[in-house]
């Protein structure tokens, strides 16, 4: 294979929040298509590297007395990409982009800790070019440092989404900009050619193996565990838990109470609830939940629970099938498979009721917290009526959504002649019903580019959410929030007794 040039665009600071982000920007230089190519906003774009091949658009090289190739391959990270990543690509390519806010420029020319992140990352890069975003003028200014600093070309891009930006202007100083970078005389023996993914993966195998490594062995500690349990009682329950046992009893205590009409019972029942809730307060957190908060605290949580997601499913269908179980507890048991909403219920009612000291309490919140809001945000699925038990984690989700708000209402406030003005937070709410097994879920997958799990046979329980980025502000709202509903009619609700959960469709 003919090598490719090749160049790296990054950003470190506060760089990643601009609202016309790192791609955008690498197309606008070089007529890539980063952006349009582009997923939407999901754990398995998160942090991503993209890399693009093309022809230089701009012509050939002015100079024919070298064979260098006219063929460019830009990588663009996303995010705040892993610094040990980028430090490994920039070993193999002499041009690097850095996309630095204007605020941590001055971190940079003080020498801080931002300078010697980007001196560590681009220490064999030949030509490094500092993007300076959001400046306060209208048009681009280039700063050549003659200090002999290696960084000796700083681009500075004021706002593009800004009123008072000269957008044709600054446009045509960034295609001037490209030209030049793409006409730079490089090291020819830094390239990208057939040997530099195997390059890159080579110096990355030994550190990413072992992190690949602790990552199954979680999954495997819980789904071992389970495995364990059910094999033991022949039945798929969930006894290796040890609040949502005690909570499903209290909530059915609730709902019978709800229903009932003789006084002498109803007092009872909310006895008897006295008494459960007395004995979650007294429960402590479960082995399971400690390995599942584990993978809540690492960088790639949401993509290790996709993988737990999919292994529960595996192990609930091998668990049926290993049993000798009439039609009539085959279909009981498909209602009541393992998946991943049972551990995000046990970890709830942890956070709430578990025997922990206030220190623990509240550090296991925090964690808690930035874990769902970061899994919310990247537009995967949440469950926010249990349909189990007619629970509405209302108060458990708020709390844990507070810094996820925090965050959109920063990115939303905008500059009006010079007074910060804040958008509304509250998202545009999209809610579906409709009969069961109708494609409610698949539509909305569809429409929006949720998440929802969909399958033969599959159903919704209960309600979900989907947190869907806009491209652009729709009445000051930056984000539809999607409701998925369990369909009406639904065939496993006539086989239940209970009478809270005949009425579930009201």
């Amino acid at each position: 294979m003919q090598p490719f040039n090749g160049l790296v665009s990054f950003g470190i600071g506060k760089a990643g929040w601009n609202p016309i982000g790192k791609s955008f920007l690498v197309d606008l230089i070089f007529d890539t298509d980063f952006v349009k190519g582009s997923s939407q906003n999901s754990a398995f774009h998160f942090n991503s590297i993209d890399i693009q091949m093309t022809k230089n658009l701009f012509g050939e090289r002015k100079d024919k007395t070298s064979l260098e190739s006219t063929k460019w391959a830009y990588i663009d990270c996303h995010g705040h990409s892993n610094y040990d990543i980028i430090q490994v690509i920039c070993r193999h390519l002499d041009i690097a982009l850095i996309h630095i806010n204007h605020k941590d420029y001055l971190n940079i020319k003080n020498k801080g800790q931002l300078y010697k992140d980007i001196h560590l990352l681009t220490q064999t890069v030949k030509h490094v070019y500092l993007l300076i975003r959001d400046y306060t003028e209208s048009e681009v200014r280039i700063i050549l440092d003659t200090s002999g600093d290696k960084y000796q070309t700083s681009i500075f891009i004021p706002n593009l989404t800004s009123k008072n930006t000269k957008i044709h202007s600054v446009t045509k100083s960034l295609k001037n900009i490209g030209y030049e970078i793409l006409h730079l005389k490089l090291d020819p023996s830094k390239n990208i050619g057939s040997e530099f993914l195997e390059k890159v993966m080579s110096d990355l195998k030994y550190q990413y193996l072992n992190e690949i490594q602790k990552d199954k062995q979680l999954i495997q500690g819980i789904t071992n565990y389970i495995d364990k349990v059910a094999r033991s009682s022949n039945l798929i329950d969930f006894s290796f838990l040890n609040f949502y046992p005690i909570f499903v009893e209290y909530m059915s205590s609730y709902h019978q109470a709800s229903y009932e009409t003789d006084q002498k019972i109803i007092d009872q029942l909310n006895e008897k609830r006295g008494e459960l809730e007395e004995k979650l307060k007294n429960t402590k957190m479960c082995d399971v939940v400690m390995q599942f908060n584990e993978i809540l605290k690492r960088k790639n949580s949401t993509l290790i629970m996709w993988k737990l997601s999919q292994e529960l499913s595996l192990l609930s269908k091998k668990i049926i099938n290993c049993m000798n179980l009439t039609l009539d507890k085959v279909i009981e048991q498909k209602n009541d498979k393992y998946t991943l909403e049972i551990l995000w219920r046990e970890s709830l009612l942890s956070n709430k009721y578990g025997s922990l000291s206030e220190k623990d309490r509240e550090n296991y919140a925090h964690t808690f917290a930035a874990s769902f809001s970061n899994h919310v945000e990247r537009g995967e699925a949440f469950e926010l009526i249990d349909g189990d038990n007619l629970r509405f984690f209302n108060q458990d989700i708020d709390s844990s959504l507070y810094n996820l708000y925090e965050r959109q209402n920063a990115e939303l406030t905008k500059i009006n002649k010079g007074k910060s003005i804040k958008m509304k937070q509250a998202p545009i709410v999209v809610s579906i019903f409709g009969p069961q097994s109708s494609g409610k879920s698949t539509l909305l997958n569809y429409c929006f580019g949720c998440k929802f799990l969909t399958s033969a046979g599959r159903c919704t329980r209960g309600i979900y959410g989907s947190l869907s980025r806009l491209s652009k502000p729709v009445n000051n709202s930056s984000h539809f929030l999607i409701l998925d509903t369990e369909g009406l009619d639904a065939i496993e609700r006539g086989n239940i007794q209970d009478t809270s959960l005949i009425h579930f469709d009201r």
